[in-house]
């Protein structure tokens, strides 16, 4: 069974050959895999663990972001970066919110928002036709929308809410110019092959450890008319949406269900609310779910044995039926030992469906 066959069998709610799997990481604890491994790119690395998924976006071509001997960097929205050290492993941390403070709709006019004149379009149907037999869907960062997550770094994440609450106009308009670019970005995705996608990755982040970050109301005026103009178009070409958001966003699961997503991940098991148990039973004939092996405490800190414990535990109560995809709960960190990740795919290989499925 080939790579997207298996994908889009599990999201129809049907038992593949095997249980799909996703792979999700910050750079620098890809680099240490591949260099573990011997291996010399992505590519190499998916194709070991055997990853169902391949991620695609149009080249960037505007002006170099990284600045300063490779210690600073700015993103295409005009959020800055800085190299952090903690420890023995270095990684990069927000830390120049462009629109910190701000509360005046004008200045927005005058702010130097991203057009997709940063992107060249051109290069995505070779990407997808390059990745034909897995399921491709947009890469994370510029090319999966958001809207929260952007504007929480523009505005720096203790004055997010603040500015919500207070100054609605200015969030209005902010969220509007946020939209406005992924709309436009959307649009140039399925002018130049889109419609070979087999997600749009939508990501956002509405939950925190306890419960939801938003309220009902903020979902209703903001979040949701954003995510229904994103996967407008999306929609129309028979591409699913495959719904990002971290965090203890039980809640919000029946919202997700009823603006189409077909998948969300990377459910933080072990957020309020994310038992992986709970979610199967209440909304596993609904949605698929992908991700859910406890990044924090099992891959970090645990062993390469108790990591094959838990994939077993959570394939036996996620996977049957289907309608799961295996991957971590979160970004696999710096600190993550490789030997725990290399089980988490070897244990998942070797489990198997009560009751095989047949093709």
């Amino acid at each position: 069974m080939i790579h997207k066959e298996r994908v889009l069998k599990v999201i129809n709610k049907e038992q593949a050959d095997r249980v799909p799997f996703f792979y999700w990481d910050v750079p620098e604890f890809g680099v240490k895999l591949m260099k573990h491994l011997g291996l010399d790119n992505r590519d190499q690395l998916l194709e070991y663990l055997d990853v169902d998924f391949r991620w695609v976006e149009p080249d960037y071509i505007g002006k170099d972001l990284i600045k300063a001997g490779g210690k600073e960097k700015v993103d295409i929205w005009g959020v800055g970066y800085s190299r952090v050290q903690n420890g023995d492993f270095e990684f990069w941390e927000a830390t120049n919110f462009p629109l910190q403070g701000v509360t005046e709709p004008d200045v927005l006019e005058k702010y130097s928002w991203p057009t997709v004149d940063l992107f060249d379009f051109t290069t995505l149907a070779g990407k997808i036709e390059k990745y034909k037999g897995y399921a491709v869907m947009t890469a994370p960062g510029y090319s999966s929308p958001g809207l929260f997550r952007i504007i929480q770094r523009l505005l720096g994440r203790e004055a997010f809410m603040d500015v919500i609450m207070y100054h609605p106009k200015f969030f209005e308009a902010l969220t509007q110019k946020v939209t406005k670019f992924y709309t436009d970005f959307i649009e140039q995705l399925f002018a130049n092959g889109g419609e070979k996608l087999d997600f749009i990755r939508i990501a956002d982040d509405f939950g925190t450890q306890s419960g939801l970050a938003i309220s009902n109301d903020i979902w209703e005026q903001y979040c949701k008319p954003a995510i229904e103009a994103f996967t407008e178009l999306p929609k129309k070409h028979g591409v699913k949406f495959y719904m990002h958001s971290c965090g203890a966003v039980r809640k919000l699961i029946p919202e997700f269900v009823s603006i189409g997503a077909s998948i969300l991940d990377p459910i933080q098991t072990r957020a309020s609310g994310m038992e992986p148990s709970g979610l199967k039973e209440d909304f596993g004939n609904y949605i698929t779910f992908c991700g859910a092996l406890d990044e924090e405490l099992l891959l970090r800190q645990g062993t390469p044995q108790q990591v094959k414990d838990g994939v077993k535990e959570l394939l036996d109560t996620m996977a049957p039926r289907g309608g799961f995809v295996l991957g971590p709960s979160h970004k696999l960190k710096i600190e993550t030992p490789v030997e725990n990740v290399l089980a988490m795919y070897e244990a998942a290989k070797e489990w198997r469906y009560e009751t095989e499925c047949i093709t």
